[in-house]
Order: structure tokens, then sequence, then C-alpha cells
């Protein structure tokens, strides 16, 4: 097999990297390529579509807890194996839906399918297996490949539909799942899981965890910004295209723009990882908003040329590749690594009930004012992300709980 060289500890994390990228090039990025072209066959307008995709996302992130508290109790393996299989039989159905009411039925399959096999059942499956690799690295790990998804499958879902359709894509990208992602759940998670109740959970003495009133606000703080940090996330997967060309693009330069985001995605990774030591994930946060507010600077300023956008692509891949490592390690560091899955699991299904919506909103925004304006209204998102940011507490710091605080529950 072709992990079988590679030291135990670092096969899940590498495992999983690998089902990252498969999973969100055709879970997500392929819906930028496919859906527009849907729409044209299908008689329904872009606004309509992406609604249609909003719904969905909306309807499946009520599974988010369930998939995390299942992968708490049971470990990934066989939640992360079953739901890969679901998630490439679904993608297969995409190929034969006839109306709105099919399109939305196969799609809400996908996404429903993709709450158990993306990035938060990954983070808490590495967490909750028994390694001596800290669970921040593997983290980084599988984020560290997940960053070239959209390199590969925008350019190759554009190939792919241009020489064979969207029903013949779709096939093949659920075949895809099926045959490499299934595998590599089953065999690259197997192993111990942590005895979470009897054993002390490994942390740095720089990491205490939130505790009392702060602990809550904490929460709070930290969803609310992830809320507005998350919005624009499945917009720009999914409307990239899209918007660059209503600046002026041609859909190939578009979509060569968008492949520049996960190489870059990987560089903001890979960066992380060298200094990731030293970095406390509230700075790395901080850092991954910044890069991307810049790059959003830079396209609405520059994008108009192909360097501005080029480069737009870069500043934003490298903030967006930190922020999903944020989004893993941040909750972790903050309230540590017992019933994280779960927790992660309400987290997501907070921001997805809410950014759900984000698809038919920046569609919306494309159609009625043009590509520009929904660039904008994405840079205003991430500008209430970092207002939102600096009221995060952080457990490094001395507090002022008053005692009767410090003696509230903390099994957030």
């Amino acid at each position: 097999m072709i992990l079988a060289g590679i030291n135990r500890n670092y096969v899940p994390a590498i495992s999983l990297g690998i089902t990252q990228i498969v999973g969100y090039g055709a879970l997500y990025y392929a819906y930028a390529i496919l859906l527009p072209e849907m729409a044209a066959d299908l008689g329904l307008s872009l606004t309509a579509i992406f609604g249609i995709l909003s719904l969905a996302l909306f309807v499946s992130g009520f599974l988010a807890p369930v998939a995390g508290r299942l992968t708490d109790i049971h470990g990934g393996r066989i939640v992360m194996t079953f739901g890969s299989l679901a998630a490439g039989l679904a993608l297969i159905l995409l190929a034969f839906v006839q109306g709105k009411f099919g399109l939305f039925f196969a799609i809400m399959l996908v996404e429903a399918a993709a709450i158990f096999v993306l990035y938060n059942v990954a983070f808490a499956s590495v967490a909750r297996l028994d390694l001596t690799l800290p669970t921040q690295r593997s983290i980084s790990i599988i984020t560290l490949f997940g960053g070239v998804a959209s390199t590969i499958f925008w350019p190759l879902t554009l190939l792919l539909y241009r020489a064979l359709g969207w029903e013949t894509t779709w096939v093949i990208l659920g075949i895809s799942v099926i045959v490499i992602c299934v595998p590599l759940h089953y065999f690259g998670l197997k192993g111990p899981l942590k005895d979470l109740t009897a054993t002390p959970e490994h942390k740095t003495s720089d990491w205490p965890e939130l505790t009392g009133a702060a602990r809550r606000r904490g929460m709070l703080w930290m969803v609310i910004s992830f809320i507005f940090s998350g919005y624009l996330m499945g917009a720009v997967m999914t409307l990239w295209v899209t918007n660059v060309q209503d600046l002026g693009h041609t859909a190939a330069m578009a979509a060569l723009a968008g492949a520049i985001i996960g190489p870059f995605k990987t560089v903001g990774r890979f960066l992380e990882m060298l200094v990731s030591r030293n970095m406390y994930p509230l700075i790395t946060y901080a850092l991954s908003l910044g890069l991307m507010f810049f790059g959003f600077v830079v396209l609405l300023t520059l994008g108009f040329t192909l360097p501005g956008v080029i480069l737009a692509a870069a500043l934003y891949g490298m903030g967006d590749g930190i922020k999903t490592i944020a989004r893993g390690t941040l909750p972790l560091a903050l309230f540590g690594a017992k019933g994280y899955g779960a927790r992660l699991g309400w987290i997501s299904f907070v921001q997805m009930g809410i950014n759900a919506s984000a698809p038919f909103a920046f569609a919306w925004a494309t159609q009625s004012f043009g590509g520009w304006w929904s660039f904008a209204a994405m840079a205003l998102c991430l500008c209430c992300a970092m207002a939102t940011y600096i009221f995060i507490p952080d457990p490094r710091k001395p507090t002022h709980d008053s005692p009767q605080d410090r003696r509230l529950p903390e099994n957030i």
C-alpha cells in the first residue's frame, strides 16, 4: 500500500490530507464550474440554482453535531468510510437530475454526506486517535494537502465538462470519491483511540483552557467571528469563476486565477507549520483574517488586470489556508480536547445554518449589481470578522472572573 513505509503516527493525517483534496474538489469546488452550466440546461437562473445549493447546505447542517458526536464516540474510521461511500453515490445521482426538485434532493444528499467526510470530522478523527503526534500538527498536515483541491479540481472539472458534459463529469467525480476516499478512510484511520476519561490530555503550558464566564464569552465571540469569516467561503468556492469573469476575464483565465488559490493555501499552511510551535491559535486566526482582507483589497482595486487578480488569489489563498487550521486549533486551544468533535459539530451547525444563505445571497448580488459588488460584500464580511475577533478572551492572560463565575458549568 502507498502508505506502508510511513511512520504510523503520520498515516492518519496523510490519508486524510489526500481525501480532503478529493472531497473538497468533488463536493464543493466542482459546483463553481458545473452549476452555472446546469442552470442553463435545466432552465434555472444563476440565483435560483445557487439558492437551491444554499437551501441544501442549510438542511444538511443539522447533521454536523451528529457527525461530531459519532466521531467522539467511535472515532473517524467508520464514520468517514461510510460517509465517503454515500458522498460518491450522491455525486453520481447529480448526473441524472431533471428539474429543480431533483437537483435540490441530490445536492442535499451530497452535502449531508459531506458533513461526515470533510475537515471538521477529519480534525476530530485525529484528535481521537492514540498518536504521539500532537493534534495541532496533524491538523496542519491535513490542511497542507487540502490546499491544492481547487488547483486540481477547478481546471480538471472544466476540462471534463468541455470534453464530456456535466452529466458524465458528475459520474467521474462520484466514482473518484468512492475509489480513492473509501479505502483511505478505512485503512488510514485504523488504530486505537485515546481514552479521554482516563488519560490526561497532552497540553503545552502555554495553552490553558478558558474557564468560567470567559469560557462562555469565548465561545460566543469565536462563533460570531467564524460566521463572518466563513460566510464568504462558500461564495468564493462557488462564485469565484463567475465573478472574475464579470471583472472582464475569460472563464479559462478565471479558473486559472482560482487555481492559484490552492497552492497559496498550501504555502500559508506550510509557513504556519514552520512556526506553529510558537504561534498561539488566536494569533494564527488574526493573521489569516488580515491576509484574506488584503486579498480582497487588491481584488477590488486591481482585479480588472491579470496581475491583480492573481495577486489577490495568492493573498486570499494564504489567508484562507491558515484560517482552516485556526478553525480546528482555536477551539482545541480555548476549550480542550474533551468533546472536541461534538463541539466542532455544533459550531459547524450554527455556521452552516447562517452561512448556507451565502451562495444565494452573493449570487443575487452578482446578478443584480455585478461581480465587483459581490466581492465588496465579501470584504465587508471580513471586516466584521476582524471586529468581533478582538472580543475573544485570551486564556493566557489573567482574567477577572469572580469566584462564582469560575464555578459556572464549563462543558461548552
